[in-house]
């Protein structure tokens, strides 16, 4: 009797150390951290069918690893997304794709992966080594009629110069150009189905994500500028920019966005390795009301948010960041007075920003940091605007030099 009892307990301690073993090699993204994302997006309007295309898509990685993965998404798509083939590599400062860097991309390691409608999907991790500030280029070959109906939208921005933008991703008709160092027929157009790229990097200290709009994400560079001074100050983070632009927090965008109370989690919180969150900005809540674009009021002004509304908006996003472990730092909105989109700005909507803003700064002890954007680019002559210099000719955003100020002025004692 007494060697049946032995042989059970031994074998219940067997199956709990084999599950035990299971859970620890099953510890999801042991030494992962997202080192660039493009949060996705509803492209909306009359769509043309994308076929027998490649698109290539260009991230610039915020951290260094000797292992990458990609991130991809057909969350707004209304069919499954064939992906025939697909490859990342190392892109030199021609934008020519290094040939010792390039790697296929497999799936479960297949080559080719069917993505169902409203699902992200993950390819396999690939041996790469990739240096912060690399320019990766992810490919993807669409063989069959495809919708672009999830997209991360690139803004061009005249007003800076070429190379203070992220390059447009590229699409190229004729097939299967997944392992061409060059897309010499291709054109423009916005990140598709590309959600973001992570590395292998067990000594960083965690990611920081930035959550804001246009004004981050459109001609935004301070979070790229953010990491190099981490590093240099030997914190070794990734800064990565889950911005959207025209992005509100409290309600959908009208061209069909989400709220960014609504992408939190997938956008943000799911992200490997992340610690630190930053919301930098909540101005489209107030400018889009009464707002005119292409000739349409953008939101009622019966829907005009109050402060109440905007700062349980922010109590929200610090009850989700902590819960999940991270640190949540508030930053004040930006000027945005002589913005020349019509309705955008009025003394009421000033009157709203200044309030919130006082209410971020009395309420700081509510999250674990602030960063006062509108101290840092106010014009101190005429605090409603911009700092001569500092802003797009449009007076909308900061300029390079505007964001290289803000990358400067932060305090790196937030991301203790």
């Amino acid at each position: 009797m007494w060697i049946r009892t032995l042989i059970a307990l031994c074998s219940t301690l067997m199956l709990a150390g084999a599950s035990a073993n299971a859970m620890e090699s099953g510890r999801p993204d042991r030494g992962w951290v997202a080192s660039w994302t493009a949060s996705p997006h509803r492209q909306a309007g009359d769509l043309q069918p994308l076929s027998n295309v490649t698109v290539r898509s260009f991230a610039p990685s915020s951290i260094g690893g000797g292992r990458v993965r990609v991130r991809l998404s057909n969350e707004y798509g209304s069919k499954p997304l064939l992906i025939g083939a697909a490859s990342v590599g190392i892109v030199d400062a021609a934008g020519r794709m290094r040939p010792d860097s390039l790697r296929t991309l497999t799936f479960g390691g297949a080559g080719n992966l069917l993505v169902p409608a409203a699902a992200p999907a993950l390819a396999d991790p690939v041996d790469l080594q990739v240096q912060a500030g690399d320019m990766l280029a992810v490919s993807l070959y669409l063989p069959q009629d495809t919708l672009p109906e999830t997209y991360h939208r690139w803004l061009p921005n005249q007003d800076l110069p070429a190379e203070a933008v992220l390059p447009p991703a590229r699409i190229a008709p004729g097939g299967d150009a997944t392992r061409q160092s060059e897309l010499p027929e291709s054109s423009p157009y916005s990140h598709l189905f590309v959600a973001g790229v992570d590395v292998l990097q067990p000594r960083a200290r965690g990611v920081v994500a930035v959550m804001g709009t246009t004004r981050t994400d459109g001609p935004g560079r301070w979070p790229e500028f953010l990491a190099p001074r981490l590093h240099k100050a030997g914190q070794l983070f990734s800064v990565v920019n889950a911005s959207m632009v025209a992005n509100p927090l409290t309600r959908p965008y009208p061209n069909g966005g989400d709220a960014g109370l609504a992408r939190f989690d997938r956008d943000v919180l799911a992200l490997p390795g992340l610690t630190h969150v930053v919301i930098a900005d909540a101005i489209n809540d107030i400018g889009q009301v009464g707002s005119v674009f292409n000739g349409r009021v953008m939101v009622d002004p019966s829907e005009a948010p109050t402060l109440e509304q905007l700062a349980a908006a922010y109590l929200q996003l610090a009850s989700r960041a902590r819960a999940r472990g991270a640190r949540i730092i508030v930053a004040t909105l930006l000027p945005f007075e002589g913005v020349p989109f019509a309705g955008f700005y009025s003394a009421e909507k000033e009157q709203l920003r200044g309030d919130l803003n006082q209410w971020l700064r009395a309420n700081s002890k509510s999250f674990d940091g602030l960063i006062d954007l509108d101290a840092i680019m106010r014009d101190p002559a005429n605090p409603l605007r911009f700092r001569p210099g500092l802003h797009t000719a449009n007076n909308f955003a900061p300029n390079d030099a505007g964001e290289r100020r803000i990358a400067e002025s932060i305090d790196l004692r937030l991301f203790r």
